[in-house]
């Protein structure tokens, strides 16, 4: 039965770039629960909340409830009973601008290895989460028409992005065909931290990863000066938030044009934050 429950639930996920992610949780816990009763579901949350952050218990009982969906199994749970994330159980680090400057002179000096560079400088100018760009390939970078599309994570907005001069040639060294795990991502963001900034402890960079880049740039961009529903659109987040939701949808739409293929008007929002952008201008040469 539970292999039933599974293979319904992979078929409904079909075309899903985070397939292989998701799948991970369902199987886990189809292969370990005595039945699917919610108390089955509490003593898996549980296990998992021993070595996972709460999101990533948030995220898991997320993927349960789609499985409990897929197969119109009655779901045990109310609204409001997901795990609660409490603020100070979810650490989240920001790099200063100052190591994300070190970071980035260090890439800049060749002492980061071409596909390092290529992830810094995907990171540093658009605040991509790992998954995002571990997902990136060959197809979703044009570096001749400078477009570069992102298939994002989280039920966010897929989009295409623009790709200023600045970082074209960090992005020309890199073999997008190569694929990269999440977890050798990870380890990437490591090895550049301690090339670039070695004067964060170990115990101090344990904590730290993609997205500790990510909200900085996101605070410096809102220092900036950039409006909130333009950061919304250029960090690709989930609009579910009533008033906000159309108004994002509209924003910056796929135009059709006279070209074979579809133009986009994401260039002129992309401007915009490239304008504003806090590290953008540490890549270009005369930094």
């Amino acid at each position: 039965m539970k292999q039933g429950l599974l293979a319904a639930y992979e078929a409904n996920l079909a075309g899903s770039p985070y397939r292989g992610n998701l799948l991970r949780y369902a199987r886990a816990f189809l292969e370990t629960a005595p039945d699917l009763h919610r108390a089955s579901i509490d003593q898996y949350l549980a296990i998992l909340t021993e070595t996972s952050s709460p999101g990533t218990v948030n995220y898991a009982f997320r993927v349960l409830r789609r499985l409990y969906a897929v197969n119109n199994l009655p779901w045990p749970y109310q609204r409001g009973e997901a795990p609660a994330i409490k603020e100070r159980d979810e650490y989240r680090p920001q790099l200063d601008p100052s190591v994300v400057a070190d970071l980035v002179s260090a890439a800049k000096a060749g002492r980061l290895y071409p596909q390092e560079a290529c992830f810094l400088a995907l990171s540093t100018t658009y605040m991509l989460r790992r998954e995002e760009i571990c997902n990136i390939g060959p197809r979703d970078v044009d570096l001749q028409e400078r477009f570069l599309y992102v298939a994002t994570v989280k039920s966010g907005r897929e989009r295409y992005h623009l790709i200023p001069g600045e970082i074209i040639p960090i992005l020309g060294k890199h073999d997008f065909s190569e694929h990269y795990a999440v977890s050798t991502a990870s380890t990437m963001f490591q090895r550049i931290l301690r090339k670039g900034a070695p004067y964060i402890s170990a115990k101090e960079a344990k904590g730290l990863g993609w997205h500790a880049i990510r909200r900085a740039v996101a605070q410096g961009l809102a220092d900036n000066g950039l409006s909130p529903l333009a950061l919304i659109k250029f960090g690709r987040w989930r609009t579910n938030a009533g008033d906000m939701a159309m108004p994002v949808r509209y924003y910056g739409n796929v135009v059709v044009g006279k070209k074979k293929r579809a133009v986009t008007d994401e260039a002129k929002s992309d401007e915009e934050a490239f304008e504003k952008h806090p590290f953008l201008p540490l890549w270009r040469d005369d930094a």
